[in-house]
């Protein structure tokens, strides 16, 4: 694209508005090439801020006077920071969720590439020594004569100058004095043959039949990988992307938890002598740009990300594998709101490669599309190994004493389990010692002033926290309503359970695995550590232990409580329910011996906890996915939620009201509510929420169109904070 004197760039911007905004670009603004494409970062005035912005396209006139155009402070790059099909990804992830094209970008890229930092700034560079650098440097510089010595042997990073103790005043000597200057560090991208790839493990008939089926299809195709728990899914990725790395191409793998990162790369590390990166939120800045760098530049063969990495450049993409494809951390809840499996899909059907969809529980959407022929099915049915399927029981808590929630037939199963010198894993979704605290007297209950919930009490902190908004209190001595000291804590957490079981099986660890007791750095790895050295202990902990972990020495499974989830409002609570059950209970005897999963329940007849008990998850889900057709819902058909807030709930609600009446013009709609959102009131805000559903997927986003453009118009619009959710899969 060639610029001329006042050049007029469309320029993304990171703000809330579903528009771009064009600039000038002037003579002196100008990269020193001349030229400029979309896709370059770019610095530009917007009111008093300073923001980086991204160049969309050169334009031959503007809507608004040239004259009156801002020009652009800088241009960051002299390349651009998304290829063409990066640059069409973010264009269609914005359109198809609907969300404004400058956030999508700024997302996509790793936070010090959102500041006013060029590429060559961010990126690693090496001091080497020029033809200038002099042998007679006096002897009392001492400093010096040591540099000018290091630099003799070699060039120098960063950290071996600080390994050296050499000062940045003596650095910056040599480079005033041109004897020496910052290089960038040219990336090497390394040739991959039979030499970089170590032996598999031998594959049983399904896993070769699976491994067989992806390695002899070419181009875009995706592949159900349905296999039980401890099945050897994971083998057959690796015998797939040893491949692509033999193809010279890169892979993406992505994962639900930062969790699954540790053993996953280890894994991967000592299977293959290539480059495998990390990338997730407990990363510092610096390294999740240095993953973004060899990504882009194709130094990282093998990428290991949570949700957000399907963004990551890749200048060779040849695979793609989603490990856990059913698990809800891969749609983002906040902001904008993705989801990372339609986004790697659609991406690896640009760049016809294909992708493989692993789990043991499969999402119902996923199993649907199998079933129609979208995607290839491949099914592992038997653990690897030699081990077996555990076997389940239901412990019915209202036929038993129990204590800290645990029934007696199941400690005596715990204590048993232990004097055999076997592991033990507890299950329970709630953090802390207790949900809430409560008044014996009024029966009070400790609710969070800015939520309709409650908060719950945490006894090493001696607090009183709201997991929705993360308000936090000491915890008071008296009521809050009727001024009783009478207070006592109501049901149990992984906290009350660690207490309990530390002091009933005192001869034994206990470790928990939950946010509070990892939150401290390399907590989690240890913990892991001290799993893995295979010792009779208790295991307790939330969704962190529930998929993905092999702990070989782990004989029973404990699941807790699963109750709350059997009359949920929400249509998706069953599937959500056996998917965890299930991969829960894929814990439990992943050794030669047959494991145990005890099942507590105070529901022990309801038909979703039968069907569990007695069956797999491939009958639930088919009865589940007869459900849906029958009612016409997802994925038989499509929803968008609309979700309003406001300081006060009739303007939330009357503001969804008024909108459902310009509704009613499209006639394949169905709209549901308004109503008020599950969790009403959250950080001082009251929700409310419309659902709009339709069995046209194409038909239903004309109507989001139509909404985009007119939502301003509707009364008491700038009292109201709304959202929209395409392909909603929660309704908090």
């Amino acid at each position: 694209m060639s610029l001329f004197s006042n050049t007029i760039l469309e320029i993304a911007l990171p703000v809330p508005l579903r528009k771009t905004f064009d600039y000038v670009l002037l003579d002196q603004s100008s990269p020193s090439d001349n030229s400029i494409q979309p896709g370059q970062r770019v610095v530009v005035p917007f009111g008093r801020q300073t923001l980086v912005g991204i160049v969309i396209r050169e334009k031959s006139d503007s809507e608004h006077p040239v004259e009156k155009l801002k020009p652009i402070t800088q241009v960051l790059d002299t390349k651009p920071c998304f290829d063409e099909q990066q640059f069409q990804l973010i264009h269609w992830a914005a359109e198809y969720y609907q969300h404004p094209i400058g956030e999508v970008f700024h997302a996509a890229l790793p936070k010090l590439m959102r500041e006013a930092k060029s590429l060559e700034q961010l990126t690693d560079k090496v001091l080497v020594a020029s033809d200038a650098l002099p042998n007679d440097i006096p002897a009392k510089a001492k400093a010096q004569i040591k540099l000018q010595n290091l630099l003799k042997q070699k060039t120098l990073t960063k950290d071996d100058l600080k390994q050296h103790d050499i000062s940045t005043g003596t650095v910056k000597k040599f480079v005033d004095q041109q004897w020496a200057s910052w290089q960038t560090i040219i990336p090497e991208i390394k040739t991959i043959n039979q030499q970089h790839l170590n032996a598999g493990l031998a594959l049983n008939t399904e896993q070769a039949i699976a491994v067989s089926g992806i390695n002899n299809h070419s181009g875009y195709g995706t592949f159900l990988l349905e296999g039980v728990t401890g099945s050897g899914k994971t083998e057959v990725y690796l015998q797939t992307i040893q491949e692509v790395l033999l193809a010279q191409k890169q892979v993406l793998v992505l994962v639900p938890e930062i969790g699954l990162t540790p053993q996953t790369i280890e894994r991967f590390r000592s299977r293959f002598n290539v480059d495998v990166s990390l990338w997730h939120s407990g990363m510092t800045d610096k390294q999740r740009f240095a993953t973004w760098y060899k990504a882009q530049t194709g130094q990282a063969n093998i990428v290991i990300a949570t949700r957000s990495g399907v963004f990551l450049p890749f200048s060779q993409l040849g695979m793609i594998v989603i490990d856990e494809e059913h698990d809800p951390s891969f749609k983002q809840q906040d902001g904008f709101k993705y989801h990372c499996r339609s986004i790697a899909l659609y991406r690896a059907n640009t760049l016809k490669c294909p992708v493989i969809l692993g789990s043991a529980t499969p999402s119902l959407e996923t199993l649907a599309n199998a079933q129609n022929g979208k995607f290839h099915p491949l099914k592992l049915m038997q653990r690897a190994g030699g081990s077996q399927t555990p076997k389940m029981k239901l412990l019915d808590l209202n036929q038993c004493r129990t204590e800290a929630g645990i029934g007696e037939p199941l400690l005596q199963q715990i204590q048993q389990t232990l004097d055999d010198g076997k592991q033990v894993m507890l299950f329970i979704n709630r953090r802390g010692f207790a949900p809430v605290l409560m008044c014996e007297e009024c029966h009070w209950l400790s609710d969070c002033h800015r939520c309709s919930g409650y908060t719950t009490y945490h006894k090493s902190s001696n607090q009183l926290i709201c997991h929705h908004c993360g308000y936090q209190q000491q915890v008071m001595h008296q009521c809050r309503e009727c001024g009783s000291t009478r207070l006592n804590t109501l049901g149990v957490g992984t906290e009350q359970l660690e207490h309990f079981l530390t002091q009933h099986f005192n001869a034994h660890p206990v470790i928990r695995l939950d946010r509070d007791s990892t939150a401290k750095k390399g907590e989690f790895e240890r913990k892991l550590e001290q799993i893995h050295q295979g010792q009779p202990q208790i295991i307790i902990g939330t969704q962190m232990i529930a998929k993905g972990h092999h702990f070989p020495n782990v004989h029973l499974v404990g699941i807790v409580d699963v109750d709350g989830a059997l009359f949920s409002s929400d249509f998706r609570a069953p599937e959500k329910l056996a998917q965890l059950v299930v991969q829960v209970a894929g814990r439990a005897g992943r050794g030669l011996q047959r494991g145990e999963v005890w099942l507590q329940t105070k529901f022990p007849e309801h038909p979703v906890i039968q069907d569990l008990v007695n069956n797999q998850y491939a009958d639930f889900a088919q009865y589940a996915l007869t459900e849906r057709k029958e009612l016409a819902l997802p994925p038989f058909s499509y929803q968008v939620i609309l979700r309003a807030e406001s300081t006060t709930s009739e303007f939330a609600s009357d503001w969804l009201s008024n909108l459902s009446v310009h509704l009613q013009q499209f006639n394949q709609l169905m709209v549901l509510g308004p109503m008020p959102s599950p969790m009403a009131k959250k950080a001082g805000k009251f929700r409310h929420m419309l659902t709009l559903q339709c069995p046209s997927r194409h038909y239903l986003h004309k109507v989001v169109d139509w909404l985009i453009e007119n939502l301003d118009t509707i009364q008491n619009s700038n009292r109201i904070r709304w959202s929209i959710d395409v392909d909603p899969v929660d309704l908090s």
